[in-house]
């Protein structure tokens, strides 16, 4: 009995220590299962899925006719796993092989990092296809993007660079850096076992979208041309540096920035936007242009010049290179007289002085938000010595920057209105169409036209005959001012001697400017340093080069570099009559063209251009939402006489169709004029080359011809 309560007690004890175990294990199930689910579920994750990051192509950046100057190609990178290599030595010698590297290098880098590492990036695709073929377990390729630039280092300090992440670091690429990046994506992949990935169908995944792409004002040609003439000199001249700017006076957008030389990655700086300097007498333009502004003076106003010395103020004594007993305004210009130009800084005054040299953007940054941009230097009046009004006027103790002073000289090339400067005219999206245009934008008028005409003309006899004659072209009438300024140095605080900054600036041609540019030598080491002898000959050749281009802005006929944006490819006009306003918005959209509504209305009755017409990619289509005038209970127009331009124009608000013989003049026209006029009715041209005769063969009064026809005969034979 006491044996059969002793096991009883054995199985009662063995049973409830069992339903404890139990009991402890579901209570750790249930610990795990809900309290810890978030925590394990994390690191589950963590451990089986590797999200991959999917890197976006980056935007161009294309230069004003929409070439590229800056692209993504497609590289193949090498990376490497070691610790699914069965015999990692022998494959960091097979690769080290293969890319040129040293093998006992990457064998250090297999053991340091067994997990991952990068071999070789950006390599071209048929060295991926090579290692590929080896097909070594444990290495992989990837495809990236490397940045290319089409003109190499001729544009490097505007266009900038990219880093190995294809992520701007300065010039553009750093300015545009958020429209051209793009948003990269990732995909899911799923750990299989100790060494392997893979990517489920359905696994979460972003696509990358690509970047968006900049037309620039920069023409490529152009910055050729001015890289070639500019490094040409800088190592003739045996100069420090040279730099150069070009801009269109009209609409302030730069056409060309160069550098010479060429800094490496990290030290390079855009010098025509960063870098300021005293200017010297490419700077007298401002004290003439407030004599003539303020009625201070007139161009044939005689000045003493004390035969090329004079104590203009206190303290302060000014030579001329030419020592001549005096000039007048205008000779003073033509020959860059020191002497006149203090007294004209004298009689200005510190505040006009000031406020012009400001109104004309000195002392301040010009908005166009480039990395690093200089405000240059002008002190207020307030901080004026009694020899400052003299000396700011002769170009020193005010700094500039080359990008300032080209807008400058822009303004009194375009007729005294102060532009600002622009270096993007268009955004685009990854498929091609124009997400942001930006337009010429005028910052104030700061001469007027009279007084620019002045100086154009004193800046033209500069070139034809004062002090930049070696920019003289033959048959082309060139305007500009030359600059010769001592360098000032710290060390000795004073002006170092035989150290010169060499400038011209000039614009072409000089009775209607399309193009302005200004080019500085540094420290030019030949024994020659005036600016019309170092500086004003690299305008020229650059001149030259620019009317020797076929299509180039001085080719025969033409004379513009910037008016107008390049001519794009002609898109056929959508029907859009019976079309909401919104529908026809959009369809017109699609084909890249504007939409001008006129009318009120819920759908479209009317478009000019027709529908199936060629227009200009970009151009505006008028689109009437109600009856336009002459759409109904009206009479057909009288179109004999006309261009069959005009006659289309005038038709098309009209909803008829029409049929062409011909081109040239309407001669004739079915129905006749002063019959009603249904819409959606025919109508019949019959056109010809030339003028209509003088009669029509269809009875009724005698016809005569319209004025513009008559102007138009009478300019054909010679009246």
């Amino acid at each position: 009995m006491a044996h059969r309560d002793s096991r009883r007690s054995r199985v009662l004890v063995a049973a409830a220590g069992l339903l404890l175990c139990l009991v402890v294990l579901w209570l750790r199930v249930g610990w795990l299962q809900v309290v810890q689910h978030s925590y394990y579920a994390g690191r589950a994750e963590l451990n089986q899925e590797q999200r991959v990051l999917v890197r976006p192509v980056r935007g161009e950046l294309l230069d004003r006719r929409g070439r590229p100057l800056a692209r993504d190609l497609l590289t193949c990178s090498v990376s490497a796993a070691p610790r699914e290599m069965a015999d990692p030595a022998a494959v960091a010698r097979g690769l080290a092989a293969l890319l040129h590297l040293d093998a006992r290098w990457l064998a250090g880098e297999f053991r340091a990092h067994p997990r991952f590492v990068w071999v070789a990036r950006h390599q071209p695709p048929e060295v991926g296809e090579t290692v590929a073929a080896r097909n070594w377990r444990g290495v992989h390729l990837s495809v990236e993007t490397r940045r290319d630039y089409t003109l190499g280092a001729a544009a490097s300090e505007i266009l900038g660079r990219t880093d190995l992440d294809d992520s701007g670091v300065d010039g553009l690429e750093l300015q545009l850096d958020g429209e051209l990046r793009g948003r990269p994506g990732w995909s899911t992949m799923f750990r299989v076992g100790k060494s392997h990935t893979v990517g489920l169908p359905r696994g979460l995944n972003r696509a990358p979208a690509d970047g968006r792409s900049a037309v620039l004002t920069l023409d490529l040609d152009l910055q050729g041309i001015v890289e070639h003439h500019l490094a040409r000199a800088v190592d003739s001249l045996r100069a420090v540096r040279g730099f150069a700017l070009f801009l269109d006076p009209r609409t302030g957008e730069i056409l060309a920035s160069v550098c010479v030389p060429h800094l490496p990655p990290g030290k390079a700086r855009n010098w025509p936007f960063t870098d300021q300097y005293e200017p010297g007498s490419t700077f007298k333009v401002v004290a003439a242009g407030i004599a003539l502004e303020e009625n201070l003076a007139r161009p044939g106003q005689y000045f003493e010049a004390g035969l090329g010395r004079v104590l203009v103020a206190p303290g302060c004594r000014f030579a001329d290179s030419h020592e001549a007993a005096g000039f007048t305004l205008f000779g003073a210009v033509q020959y860059s007289s020191n002497i006149v130009m203090a007294r004209l800084g004298l009689l200005a005054g510190s505040e006009r002085l000031y406020r012009y040299a400001t109104a004309l953007g000195f002392g301040s940054l010009t908005g166009l938000d480039f990395p690093g941009e200089a405000a240059g230097r002008l002190h207020s009046p307030a901080h004026w010595s009694a020899r400052s009004c003299p000396t700011i006027a002769i170009g020193h103790e005010v700094s500039v920057t080359p990008l300032q002073l080209a807008l400058a000289y822009a303004a009194i090339a375009n007729g005294g209105v102060l532009m600002e400067p622009m270096l993007v005219r268009e955004v685009r999206g990854a498929g091609g169409g124009a997400l942001h245009r930006y337009g010429p934008r005028a910052a104030r008028r700061v001469f007027s036209e009279a007084t620019t005409a002045s100086l154009r003309e004193m800046l033209t006899a500069v070139v034809d005959s004062g002090t930049a004659k070696a920019a003289r072209i033959p048959g082309f009438v060139l305007a500009g001012k030359t600059g010769t300024a001592q360098k000032f140095d710290p060390v000795i605080k004073g002006y170092s001697p035989g150290k010169y900054l060499s400038s011209f600036v000039g614009f072409a041609p000089a009775n209607a400017p399309t193009l302005v540019g200004i080019v500085v030598i540094d420290e030019p080491r030949t024994g020659h340093y005036y600016g019309g002898e170092i500086a004003a000959p690299v305008f020229r050749e650059v001149m030259l080069d620019l009317r020797r281009l076929p299509d180039g802005p001085f080719g025969t006929g033409s004379t513009e570099v910037a008016a107008k944006p390049p001519v794009p490819a002609a898109v056929v006009v959508p029907d859009l009559r019976l079309l909401p306003q919104s529908a026809a918005e959009r369809r017109l959209a699609e084909n890249g063209l504007r939409a001008r509504f006129e009318g009120r209305g819920p759908r479209a009755l009317a478009q000019s251009p027709a529908a199936g017409q060629a227009a200009e990619r970009g151009a505006s289509v008028t689109v009437w939402l109600a009856a336009p005038a002459g759409s109904a209970g009206l009479v057909q127009p009288d179109l004999v006489g006309l261009p069959l331009r005009e006659a289309l124009r005038r038709l098309t608000p009209r909803q008829v169709r029409t049929r062409i013989t011909g081109s040239g003049i309407v001669v004739r026209q079915a129905p006749e004029a002063g019959m009603p006029l249904v819409p959606g009715s025919e109508c019949r041209l019959w056109c010809e080359p030339g003028v209509p005769p003088a009669a029509s063969p269809s009875p009724g009064p005698l016809s005569v011809l319209p004025a513009h026809a008559e102007r138009a005969n009478a300019v054909r034979t010679g009246a």
